[in-house]
């Protein structure tokens, strides 16, 4: 008899004292994200929405499909998304396509990771845009890790630019966890989103 794959369902709900996205500010207060999933054995199925702070726009939502698979030690993941903009008005182009693939593996207490993310034709003024991350996560207490990222994207419609982050994370229960991260740009001259940030974050998944 053919075993059939589990049903996992799940949501997310995360609140940040500010938004960020690929490494610049993405709203000027208090971000809210929802995002519901279904894992059906390697394949996940989610959804997410969360206010936004653009002149044409003031949310951001996405339904995605992806796969994870494990490999030689590997944590693999691959995935396409469809995203636009809410309550988009005088906006051009408020809808994407979006593709990333992310690699991990966990050596001890340290876990390195690499992810890419590509779209053809980005939501505004961007058009095809690649962006590039590389870090790493250190279990060093119980319940606590630490992790640095470094980023670089390069896009038509708007400047390429480095970011980095680093910072701490603490389980605080089993479906609640904290987060405080340092956020910075190589480019902070070209305007506010680009410049340095502390931001605080709660993640409640269940």
């Amino acid at each position: 008899m053919v075993a059939l794959p589990s049903f996992d369902p799940g949501i997310e709900i995360s609140v940040f004292s500010q938004g960020m996205s690929k490494g610049l500010r993405q709203s000027d207060g208090v971000q809210i994200l929802v995002r519901p999933e279904l894992a059906i054995g390697s394949l996940l199925l989610d959804a997410y929405y969360k206010n936004v702070t653009l002149p044409a726009a003031d949310g951001e939502a996405a339904v995605r499909l992806g796969l994870r698979h494990r490999f030689a030690g590997f944590d693999l993941a691959v995935s396409a998304a469809y995203k636009w903009n809410t309550n988009a008005h005088l906006q051009p182009d408020r809808d994407a396509l979006e593709f990333s693939a992310s690699a991990s593996r966990r050596f001890g207490r340290i876990t390195p990771h690499l992810s890419l993310v590509y779209s053809p034709d980005d939501l505004g003024g961007t058009r095809a845009s690649l962006y590039a991350e590389a870090g790493a996560s250190a279990s060093l207490l119980q319940g606590l890790s630490f992790s640095a990222n470094i980023e670089r994207r390069e896009r038509d419609g708007g400047p390429d630019y480095v970011a980095f982050n680093a910072g701490a994370t603490y389980t605080l229960t089993r479906n609640l966890s904290a987060d405080l991260r340092y956020y910075d740009t190589a480019q902070s001259r070209l305007g506010a989103i680009y410049r340095p940030r502390l931001v605080a974050s709660l993640k409640l998944h269940f």
